[in-house]
């Protein structure tokens, strides 16, 4: 097929991507600022010249679905948009601009505590980078790295992947955190032996941390009353603070807002803490905010000793 014919299509294929990422014309057009006449016209040409029933409209459905081709055609997009966006950041720089887009995934205790520093420095060294942060879980934060919408996922338990490529890990000790005012505050160092029948605050099961803390409680036997789930670290630790409860989070980083609670590191075999990963999409050429964003944390990785 000819490229010229192709590139005719990128209007029809920009209008395609936001009716599958919306579910309907109207609220694509919204995205778009056009008529949603104009976008039914753009997708039905595409459809037509491509031959094929990019979604079903049947009757009583809550939204456009994809088809096979839709989902087809959805799966090429997202890297055709992604190499778009790498080529956008490389015509910038090339034009002296020195600009980018860094899109980045990460887990919410990240953003609260490592995260804010590096992108402080990365703003004050790149004024002009323009971030885009998604907070998810890391099931979450892979769909989205593999669909295109993320450059780098910052996380813990990326399980292994052909098409996953590993640029920075590190190994955080675990801490039981409690109220300064608590018993265990003063130790430097607990089993976890040492919290049975405490009141404790567990991590969301979506969370990879819960599934850790469960594994090591049943093989250690010991049970813990729990007082409350949270799927927000920040929440977490200012209950903690309040004195609701004890819990455990996996490493310490500096916070940018000191908070009055101990953290006791956990001594205990039986405890396997899953090492923090920085990662991107393999096949994907690497922007040049995500290579200096990349950079930045094997430069922190190693100062705590990550690889």
């Amino acid at each position: 097929m000819a490229s010229s014919k192709i590139l005719a299509r990128l209007p029809g294929l920009r209008h395609f991507i936001e009716v599958a990422r919306e579910g309907s014309f109207r609220a694509a057009a919204d995205r778009l600022h056009v008529a949603p006449s104009a976008v039914s016209k753009q997708i039905k040409n595409l459809e037509e010249s491509l031959d094929v029933e990019l979604f079903r409209r049947d009757r009583g459905r809550g939204g456009l679905e994809l088809t096979e081709a839709g989902e087809i055609l959805m799966f090429r997009c997202a890297s055709v948009v992604n190499e778009l966006n790498i080529a956008q950041d490389e015509l910038h720089e090339l034009r002296g601009l020195q600009r980018g887009h860094l899109r980045l995934g990460v887990n919410e205790v990240l953003a609260s505590d490592l995260l804010p520093g590096i992108l402080n420095n990365m703003h004050r060294n790149h004024p002009k980078l323009q971030f885009t942060i998604l907070v998810e879980n890391t099931p979450i934060m892979l769909e989205r790295m593999r669909d295109g919408d993320i450059d780098i996922g910052l996380g813990y338990n990326f399980p292994p992947s052909p098409d996953i490529e590993t640029l920075a890990t590190l190994h955080r000790r675990a801490f039981l955190i409690t109220p300064l005012t608590h018993p265990l505050a003063r130790l430097r160092k607990v089993r976890l032996e040492d919290i049975a029948d405490e009141d404790f605050i567990f991590p969301d099961a979506s969370l990879a941390l819960y599934q850790m803390l469960q594994d090591a409680l049943v093989r250690s036997q010991v049970s813990v009353r729990n007082v409350m789930t949270t799927n927000s670290f920040t929440l977490l630790r200012q209950m903690v603070q309040d004195g609701m409860g004890v819990s455990v989070v996996i490493g310490r980083f500096l916070q940018t807002r000191r908070e009055k609670i101990a953290f006791v590191e956990i001594d205990d075999p039986v405890f396997v803490r899953k090492p923090l990963t920085c990662c991107r999409l393999v096949g994907r050429a690497p922007t040049t905010s995500a290579t200096a964003f990349a950079a930045a944390i094997k430069s922190i990785f190693a100062q705590y000793g990550g690889g």
